[in-house]
């Protein structure tokens, strides 16, 4: 083979001593069902894959068979240790179905989101990903309307067709968040919000309210401290908390972990231990939730298995040949329990 030459299809075929079909089903993750193809086989077409440098021809693939081989994700804030995570499991079931994936942060800002609609539409993506917080009906339908599978997280079944809900359902481990601080002696528990115009930040403020009701205890406005899911915010909000002439708080809830971690490093600054003085939890479980000290209370939603999920309803739509009724799956989430309580 010359400089300058692609190796194709026919040339790794040849080299491995296998059909070009066999080739095809292997490198484009065909396999499985009623397409045997055994494991020595699949290892000579990526040895011989390997050797020559063969890479797909993604432009004649898209015309071939009218898909791109692309996903997107839209994450609400990249530097939320949360959302790496999320994008990890999603690009570990597309790369294993042969999918790039494309990677969209909206900065938490709603012009940014209607942005990657526009994106996506143009980019013409088979399935797409998301975890909005400013979209609505419309942009899902005019998505689905291209031809484009839609996996969201959300606190609400979609009846949208085409597209598919991993249904956040942490009631019951804000209810035992809740209930284990009350357990630990504590009455006013002041809540750290997220941004209370999104789903999340409405939602957890709500369950907040819920699990108090439900544990006896008389919901306090004073009590709620209004964030925007960042670091940023947080040293206001605790100077608030402290300044207050109520007997303040003894516990804190925040609406995520990096809320959270930031609260402690803040209230540590100020002369105050944690959880002697004050106990804190957050929400998420991202890895430095393990590592920090004291290490901090917090609720898991397993972001892996999440991206998992959403690739997996987005994979299994795209590829059905038959129309897949819209799906709903609850997930759990689980109360950890760490130093910081």
């Amino acid at each position: 083979m010359g400089p300058g030459y692609r190796p194709t299809l026919r040339d790794v075929a040849r080299h491995a001593g296998v059909s070009v079909t066999t080739v095809s089903q292997v490198v484009n993750g065909r396999t499985g069902g009623n397409i045997r193809i055994s494991d020595e086989t699949r290892q000579r077409v990526w040895e011989a894959v390997n050797a020559l440098g063969y890479t797909p021809n993604a432009s004649a693939r898209s015309l071939r068979t009218r898909r791109t081989a692309l996903l997107a994700i839209l994450v609400p804030d990249i530097a939320n240790p949360f959302y790496p995570q999320l994008i990890r499991g999603l690009q570990e079931v597309a790369s294993t179905h042969a999918y790039d994936l494309l990677v969209y942060d909206a900065d938490d800002c709603p012009r940014r989101e209607h942005a990657f609609v526009e994106a996506i539409l143009r980019r013409q993506v088979d399935g797409v990903a998301m975890i909005p917080f400013y979209l609505h009906r419309e942009d899902m339908e005019r998505m689905t309307r291209a031809g484009i599978a839609v996996a969201i997280m959300s606190g609400e079944p979609s009846s949208i067709p085409g597209v598919d809900v991993l249904k956040v359902s942490d009631a019951d481990a804000l209810s035992a968040m809740i209930g284990h601080l009350i357990g630990k002696g504590h009455r006013r528990i002041a809540h750290f919000s997220g941004k209370i115009d999104t789903f999340a930040g409405k939602s957890r403020l709500e369950r907040y309210r819920h699990a108090l009701a439900s544990a006896g205890i008389a919901y306090d406005d004073d009590l709620v401290y209004y964030g925007n899911f960042r670091a940023d915010c947080v040293p206001g909000l605790v100077d608030a908390l402290l300044s207050k002439s109520a007997p303040p708080p003894t516990a804190i809830f925040a609406a995520n972990d990096v809320m959270a971690i930031a609260a402690i490093h803040e209230l540590t600054r100020r002369g105050l231990r944690v959880p002697a003085d004050i106990a804190v939890c957050g929400y998420d479980n991202i890895p430095e939730a393990a590592t920090m000290i004291p290490a901090l209370t917090t609720i898991d939603q397993n972001m892996l298995y999440e991206g998992r999920t959403l690739a997996r309803f987005l994979v299994e739509r795209i590829e059905s040949e038959t129309k897949l009724a819209e799906r709903v799956v609850p997930f759990e989430f689980q109360l950890v329990l760490r130093d910081s309580t």
